[in-house]
């Protein structure tokens, strides 16, 4: 019985485009977070930081998914596609930490 092998480079694809689409369904996690009733804005300057974190929500999903499309095309430069990858990985942590913060003072000012 002969057993199937994949090449490295469409495995490497495959689990890049998963490691994206995980981010991006934690990001929609983190955004359904921030419209509990528990992280409604009291002050104008939650109130900007909320919008503020919306926006860097969307924004980083979308240029995931763009990345996706880019790894699925065949003609993309592994090196930086690597690269990236690592880059939307920090991004999302930073964001992720900045959506905690932002939930602990929401429901501070309680």
């Amino acid at each position: 019985m002969k057993t199937r092998t994949v090449p490295p480079d469409r495995k490497n694809k495959t689990s890049a485009i998963l490691r994206l689409e995980r981010i991006n369904s934690e990001l929609l996690s983190l955004k359904d977070n921030l419209k509990s009733y528990t992280c409604e804005p009291k002050t104008p300057r939650l109130f900007e930081q909320r919008e503020t974190i919306y926006q860097e929500l969307d924004d980083l999903r979308k240029n995931n998914q763009q990345l996706i499309e880019d790894i699925q095309s065949p003609a993309d430069g592994k090196e930086t596609r690597h690269e990236s990858i690592a880059g939307r990985l920090k991004q999302f942590h930073d964001l992720e930490r900045n959506v905690l913060e932002y939930i602990g003072m929401a429901k501070m000012h309680c």
